[in-house]
This record gives structure tokens, C-alpha cells and sequence, in this order.
């Protein structure tokens, strides 16, 4: 049984909190202990290209495309390695740190905002922080679609956006709440689903492994039938979240979510938990969805209001 937001209207806070700070952890880990943020890597790499003095480079490129002629640079800025090398740890450190700050104010505000609800407007610095990387990614390329990073991960920073209104506890601010984890929902699996009908290279070595790891060998052509259904499916269910209000759809979606996130340490190994704890709020958005009880654009089922007392005779 599924308890709703009439019967326990602190639930829907409670599990956004829980789910946000699995979510910082999971993108800080990486930051911490390994390689550094996308954000981190698109400064250090531009910082380098420009003490190797590319400029030249690209312009005598882009001569040579066009057929132009390009004159010889007659003088190079060689560059610095000492500065360089301070400039790249001065950008880890400062990376570790907004990394440590976001993750100690998503633990520390679900104690701060019951008291002083409009403590929860802090939520916006790691909403930012995950939106600002989403860009880093986009920008920094590398992988088959992801300069659309930003919308594919908007079920990340949104859920902190929706944790502000859900901290401040009103009929309004549940509203927003509801409009803006279905849009959230809806962007992420469009994007989800334009990918995997796409074929996107990642998704098709994620299923051979992971059907590899329960004793189920895939075909090529069973990998990509299966990745087109997947696409339809994250398709409609991005377009039902927004329409209407359907229980066992929202339910669904939840389970596909988290399916779809449990398959990375299934596939990778328990070392790529952080890929698994980004990837809860796709599953979480849509439980939130479910139990703030609102009803989308059209709904299928109605719903009780949960801000109206019953009338009684």
C-alpha cells in the first residue's frame, strides 16, 4: 500500500531530502576521489589550450579548410608548466570545495527548514551546481548525445528546485512542486527515449552487459528492437506524465527509473554506485509526483484535494 500525501503530507519532503543528498553524493564522489567535475575539466582543458597557444593552430586550420592563406605566426607565447600546473589545483581545490559545500547543505537543511522554511531557497546552490556540469557536459562533448545533457538531466536539479517549494508547505508551493518534477520527468525521459531509439552506443553496451551478467545473450538485432521499444516507452511515458494523472503510469515510471539506474552498478560493478545514486531522482520524481496527489494537465483518475477539509453534515 502506497501512502499519500493526505495521509502523510510530510512524506513527499521527507523523500526529496533523502533522495537529494544520495543525489550530491553521488556527483561529489567523483569530484572528491577521482577525476574532478564536468565543470572542473571544461576550465582546466580551456586553460591549457590557451597556454599551448592553439590559436594559431586553428586559424591555420581553418586557412587550409577554406583555402585561404595564413600567415606564419612569427612569435609564440610558450607556456608556463609551474602556472599551469598551479592554475589545474587551484580549479581541483576550488571544485572539492563547492563539491563539500552542496553536499553538507543538503544534509544539514531537511533539520533547518521545517523551523525556517525559507532556508530551503539554499537548495538553489546545488541545484545550480548539478546544472551548470549538465552544461560542462554538453559543452565538453566526447560521447554520442551529450550536448543534451542539460535537458536529460533535468530530473537532477529539479528535484532540489522542487525541494523549495516543498519546504515551504503551502497549497501554492505544492503546485509549483507537482508542475515542475512532471516537467523534469518529462525531459529526461524524452531525452532518454529519443537516445535509445537513436541507438545511442552507450545504451546498446549497457544492455549487452547486463543481459550478459542474468545469462541472456543478445543479437544485434534484438539489442536494437528492445532499445526502439525502450524509446517509444520512455516517449509516451514523457507524455503521460505531463497529461494526466495515472496511478499504475507514475508507478511504472518509478520502476523503469529505477531499473534503468540499477542496471549501471549491475553492468559496471558496485564501483559505479555514484552512476546509480545520480540517477535516483528518475525514479523518485515520479513517486513525488504520486504522492503530492496533484492532477496533470488532463486527468485520467481524479484525485482527492488534499488542501480542501472534507464538508460534514
Amino acid at each position: 500500500m502506497i501512502l499519500s500525501n493526505e495521509e502523510n503530507p510530510k512524506l513527499p519532503t521527507r523523500l526529496a531530502a533523502i533522495v537529494a543528498v544520495l543525489t550530491v553524493l553521488g556527483a561529489a564522489w567523483p569530484v572528491l576521489f577521482n577525476e574532478g567535475s564536468a565543470a572542473s575539466k571544461f576550465l582546466v582543458r580551456t586553460h591549457q589550450i590557451e597556454a599551448a597557444d592553439d590559436d594559431d593552430f586553428e586559424a591555420a586550420m581553418g586557412a587550409h579548410l577554406y583555402g585561404e592563406t595564413a600567415k606564419a605566426a612569427t612569435t609564440r607565447t610558450e607556456s608556463n608548466p609551474a602556472s599551469t600546473t598551479a592554475y589545474v589545483s587551484k580549479i581541483r581545490q576550488l571544485d572539492r570545495v563547492v563539491s563539500m559545500l552542496c553536499l553538507l547543505l543538503v544534509v544539514a537543511l531537511p533539520f533547518g527548514c521545517p523551523k525556517w522554511p525559507k532556508l530551503s531557497w539554499l537548495y538553489l546552490l546545488p541545484a545550480i551546481w548539478l546544472l551548470v556540469n549538465a552544461l560542462a557536459i554538453a559543452i565538453n562533448g566526447g560521447k554520442a548525445f551529450s550536448e543534451l545533457a542539460v535537458p536529460a538531466h533535468a530530473t537532477r536539479w529539479g528535484i532540489f528546485l522542487a525541494l523549495i517549494f516543498l519546504s515551504l508547505r503551502n497549497a501554492q508551493s505544492d503546485r509549483i512542486a507537482n508542475w515542475i518534477l512532471r516537467i523534469g520527468c518529462a525531459l529526461t525521459f524524452t531525452i532518454h527515449g529519443w537516445e535509445a531509439f537513436q541507438l545511442n552506443p552507450a545504451f546498446q553496451d549497457l544492455l549487452y552487459v547486463t543481459c550478459g551478467h542474468i545469462g541472456i545473450a543478445l543479437t544485434e538485432s534484438v539489442c536494437h528492437g528492445l532499445l526502439r521499444i525502450i524509446g517509444v516507452m520512455d516517449l509516451v511515458l514523457a507524455i503521460s506524465v505531463v497529461a494526466v494523472h495515472s496511478r499504475p503510469l507514475l508507478l511504472w515510471m518509478a520502476c523503469w527509473g529505477l531499473i534503468t539506474a540499477a542496471s549501471r552498478p549491475i553492468a559496471l560493478g558496485l564501483d559505479a554506485w555514484p552512476e546509480f545514486a545520480m540517477r535516483l531522482p528518475n525514479s523518485a520524481a515520479p513517486l513525488l509526483v504520486l504522492f503530492i496527489g496533484l492532477p496533470a494537465a488532463f486527468s485520467l483518475f481524479s484525485s482527492k484535494n488534499t488542501h480542501q477539509p472534507e464538508s460534514t453534515t
